[in-house]
């Protein structure tokens, strides 16, 4: 139903697309759901209203969905990168070979070699109340766009960024952007402010997926996310330029304007653990121009949900992975845990090569990444998804009086309401969940013969 009137690029595109072997990356948001419906991952919903709209993205899980909603002729589709599957799925590989994929485009960003057209209709005036966008949670501030990836260049234009952000709605052509103080969009801001000027942005509803899985990844300053996906792509991503910006093309819904210097405005919203974040004055979003694709499809994110624990966790643990294992070689797996947030506890599987590997990398774990509250490690025999598995390791390989480390007064999350919210302090703790190298037979697991 929903793909009749999703793709009237013409009856042909999918006619072909339903043939097309998933093996080539994904060229848009509506190319990766027909992916996901092929292989039986997409539930159709039919109709809801606007306000219904999140009960239905919170009871499906992780599963992708599309639902129609009343009164707005622009279909929501959410849970599109909930998972590792989703996001190979986008690329066409197999689960496994989509973290070293990742890592190599992360760390051999592509300029594309040409700029050509937007690929949308538009301008129009941008109007906002004319995308299904719900009011998630009974204590939002109001409603929110939450899959926004918004892009930007520094005033002298020698940096550009994306990465991802939550806008709520205020009227037909303002909002308030939540960033993050002195992540890369808020350094770009304050310069921006601080020689008086407005900072150029824009924005993309719905963009293909592999450049929302490059904007939730934060590269070293100066190191464009939108040419990670580009790489991530193989140097297949079409871009345009709007305002001055590269910006890839195939999204959606594109906004062109920019974050003003000069108001500000409370906003309240719940975070990534499901929890309300404190009220903070953020700045105001005006937007000037406004692109549609053909018949466009609206992205919704539930915050707090998987697909939100999913896109902010993913690029964190295969970096994370990546420099533990370069000082332990013995590192295979490092898992942001569910029931951890998938952000404040972690599971480190390795190959234990000396008595000490386990300490050295609950150590450097902390020190990599300050928002790790607890991490366990295990042998590279106990499957570091599954919590039952590593309870097994706790309760048999785990001596508390001997394999506990208790670390206090260290720089922690401030998404943990239970740390110091003043000085963003904590205390840590570190499991080695391993077995002794010189008895490790004892610790065998039978097999069934």
């Amino acid at each position: 139903m929903h793909f009749i009137y999703m793709s009237k690029v013409g009856q042909r595109t999918i006619m072909c697309a339903a043939t097309i072997v998933a093996v080539e990356p994904v060229r848009s948001l509506r190319e990766h759901l027909l992916r996901l419906r092929r292989a039986g991952e997409l539930a159709e919903h039919g109709r809801a209203k606007l306000g219904e709209v999140p009960s239905v993205v919170a009871r499906s899980g992780k599963r992708a969905g599309i639902v129609d909603v009343e009164g707005y002729s622009i279909p929501f589709a959410f849970n599109t990168l909930s998972s590792g599957w989703h996001a190979a799925q986008a690329l066409g590989v197999e689960e496994a070979e989509f973290r070293s994929r990742f890592l190599d485009a992360v760390a051999n960003p592509r300029k594309p070699s040409s700029v050509g057209d937007l690929e949308l209709r538009g301008p129009t005036d941008p109007d906002l109340e004319a995308l299904p966008v719900p009011k998630y949670y009974e204590g939002d501030a109001g409603r929110y766009v939450t899959s926004s990836v918004v892009f930007a260049k520094s005033p002298d234009g020698e940096f550009a960024n994306a990465s991802m952000h939550r806008i709520r709605i205020l009227d037909g052509r303002r909002g308030v952007i939540r960033m993050v103080e002195n992540r890369h969009l808020h350094r770009l801001y304050t310069e921006a402010s601080s020689a008086g000027m407005d900072l150029k942005i824009v924005v993309e509803i719905g963009a293909n997926p592999l450049v929302e899985l490059s904007a939730a990844y934060q590269a070293p300053f100066g190191s464009y996310e939108a040419w990670v996906a580009n790489s991530l792509a193989g140097d297949t991503m079409n871009f345009a330029e709007v305002g001055g910006i590269e910006v890839p093309t195939g999204c959606e819904v594109l906004l062109e304007g920019r974050i003003r210097r000069d108001a500000l405005d409370s906003d309240v919203m719940v975070d990534m653990l499901g929890l309300y974040d404190k009220p903070r004055m953020q700045p105001i979003v005006e937007f000037d121009r406004m692109y549609l694709s053909e018949n466009p499809i609206f992205r919704g994110l539930l915050a707090g949900g998987a697909e939100h624990r999913f896109l902010m966790s993913f690029p964190v643990e295969v970096k994370l992975e990546q420099q533990l294992r370069n000082m332990i070689p013995g590192v295979r797996r490092v898992v942001l845990t569910e029931g951890g947030g998938r952000w404040l506890h972690a599971v480190i599987q390795l190959e234990k090569r000396m008595e000490s590997d386990p300490r050295t990398a609950i150590i450097a774990a902390f020190t990599y990444d300050q928002s790790l509250k607890m991490v366990t490690v295990v042998d590279d025999d106990i499957n570091p998804e599954d919590p039952e598995d590593v309870e097994f390791a706790i309760a048999t390989r785990f001596q508390p009086d001997r394999d506990l480390i208790v670390l206090s007064g260290m720089r922690g999350s401030s998404l943990d309401p239970s740390s110091d919210q003043a000085t963003l302090t904590t205390a840590k703790w570190g499991i080695d969940a391993t077995a002794p190298m010189d008895s490790r037979d004892r610790f065998r697991r039978a097999r069934i013969a």
